[in-house]
């Protein structure tokens, strides 16, 4: 496998992007922030006598206000906050310290604001306790509402990158609970299929041939499937019948198969290596558990708008007692891949003492 590091280093911002970034958040602040002043304008220039002229000068004080607020939340964005993050280690800010430089950003606008209006707008903006007073309600009102709408949007993309990064970690833990459970399964079943077939050699080569082919064609498939998320059901299928095939040469008539498969279910997709384990489960803890074998089920019909897969077996069952070790994490691997495919609560348990253990999994049809 290639170093794709050597190439381009993920952790490097690139500085064309940035400035693509920056380019477009300016323009939509050029064409956007006439759309605010309309609205405070309308609302000042009401609530200041509601005459023509009275509206036009509130419709310029506030496209003052809502341009240099807007450009001072951009310049905390471009600059301001990504200081203070490689101040704090490059890690993501604290929502209060983000919040705070959000407030600081636009109430130091506001005042610049009001201050480029005092000088060289209307003299006397800020000439009289009463204006003072004015000033600062026009403070507040812009501060809540553009500092507000700005933290609003930062706060929403770094919601959506925080989610992002949880569906990464989630699809890397799928990943790695298929990894292991392949390697939890082979190692014990190909120590004990290589045993039936060093025995098998001598007394019957022919079967021994049958075996290893099977055995070849379950890790082919083993390893094919772990490289997708779904398989078809019908290639699920014959997986465990190859498994099951081998498992039959060592209990002879011990293991006893039984399937009740409703055509037409063949391409329905599934997550894939999903059966394997819990046939096996079915194998170790009923027909080995016995001198007597047992039966093993497998089912697939549709229910409604569902699929039912349903593995089964009538041995002894789990008994109310705790789960013998391998049972435990192939039934936890199968919850962890139901769950990265969005199904946390599509596996059922049914088990009675003396009556076998009964698996369904239901998964949506469409």
């Amino acid at each position: 496998m290639s170093d794709r590091s050597a190439d381009a280093p993920a952790t490097c911002p690139d500085p064309g992007s940035r400035s693509i970034h920056l380019g477009r958040a300016l323009w939509n602040a050029l064409w956007q922030q006439p759309i605010y002043a309309v609205g405070f304008g309308l609302f000042f220039g009401t609530v200041y006598g509601g005459t023509l002229q009275s509206y036009w000068i509130a419709f310029k004080i506030s496209l003052q206000f809502v341009y240099i607020i807007r450009f001072a939340i951009l310049a905390l964005r471009a600059w301001g906050l990504p200081w203070l993050r490689r101040r704090q280690g490059g890690g993501p800010l604290p929502i209060a310290v983000e919040a705070s430089a959000y407030l600081a950003a636009s109430v130091a606008g506001s005042y610049l604001a009001s201050a480029i209006i005092h000088f060289y707008m209307i003299p006397g903006f800020l000439g009289s306790p009463l204006a003072v007073a004015r000033a600062g309600a026009y403070t507040v009102l812009f501060t809540v509402t553009i500092g507000g709408v700005g933290y609003a949007i930062a706060f929403y993309r770094q919601s959506v990158e925080r989610a992002r990064a949880i569906e990464r970690i989630r699809a890397e833990l799928a990943d790695a609970e298929l990894r292991a459970l392949r390697a939890q399964i082979n190692p014990h079943f190909l120590f004990n299929t290589l045993n039936t077939i060093a025995a098998l050699v001598r007394l019957s080569p022919a079967e021994a041939e049958e075996t290893i082919t099977c055995l070849a064609d379950i890790f082919r498939y083993a390893l094919s499937a772990s490289e997708h998320d779904r398989a078809r059901l019908a290639d699920e299928l014959a997986f465990v019948r190859a498994y099951l095939e081998i498992e039959r040469t060592r209990f002879g008539e011990r293991l006893r198969v039984e399937e009740r498969i409703e055509p037409g279910l063949e391409s329905f997709p599934v997550p894939s290596l999903l059966l394997q384990p819990l046939v096996e489960n079915a194998v170790r803890y009923a027909v080995s558990a016995r001198p007597s074998g047992a039966t093993v089920g497998l089912g697939a019909r549709r229910e409604a708008d569902t699929i039912v897969l349903e593995v089964w077996d009538d041995g002894p069952g789990m008994n109310g007692a705790p789960v013998p070790p391998g049972n435990g994490f192939g039934l936890h691997s199968v919850r962890e891949r139901l769950r990265a495919a969005g199904l946390p609560q599509a596996l059922e348990i049914e088990t009675s003492a003396h009556a076998g253990t009964r698996i369904r999994i239901t998964l949506p049809a469409s």
